[in-house]
């Protein structure tokens, strides 16, 4: 499903992004600070943090976050995604929510990092490999195809 790789030099600063927007992370209930950034067809980088409130079922994950900057900007269409946190895997509701905006192409980097020693593992594979079977809203009828959006 997924493997492990060198970063290519093409997304170091969309692992950069991510690293960045970790650090602004408000996580005083579970002390998991997140950070994401989406990458968009039009070449711009848009952040993301988790948000936690006391109120557990009101936090946003960044993930969601990230890619409703991005939204809220007028970028649809993702071209990668990077997570970074101390085992980055995004939860259900994030990897549907990658896939309504991704393509069977959209990278997803997945940053492990070791606070402790200060080590990455980045692992690379792509947004529906993560979610093989994720509602899709053009199979639907929900939404009309789109050509930039491929099918699974």
């Amino acid at each position: 499903m997924t493997r492990k790789i060198k970063m290519p030099r093409a997304f170091s600063r969309l692992v950069a992004a991510a690293v960045a927007a970790q650090k602004s992370s408000y996580c005083p209930y579970s002390r998991f600070p997140v950070g994401a950034a989406v990458l968009t067809d039009s070449g711009r980088i848009y952040t993301g943090c988790n948000v936690e409130n006391a109120s557990y079922g009101l936090s946003i994950c960044a993930e969601r976050v990230a890619v409703c900057n991005a939204v809220a900007r007028g970028r649809r269409a993702l071209r990668a995604v990077c997570v970074v946190a101390g085992a980055a895997r995004p939860c259900g509701a994030c990897r549907q929510v990658l896939a309504e905006f991704s393509t069977k192409d959209t990278w997803l980097y997945l940053v492990d990092l070791d606070p402790a020693t200060g080590r990455r593992t980045i692992t690379r594979t792509t947004v529906f490999r993560m979610l093989p079977a994720a509602f899709d809203p053009v199979a639907s009828g929900l939404l009309p195809p789109r050509p930039a959006r491929r099918s699974r």
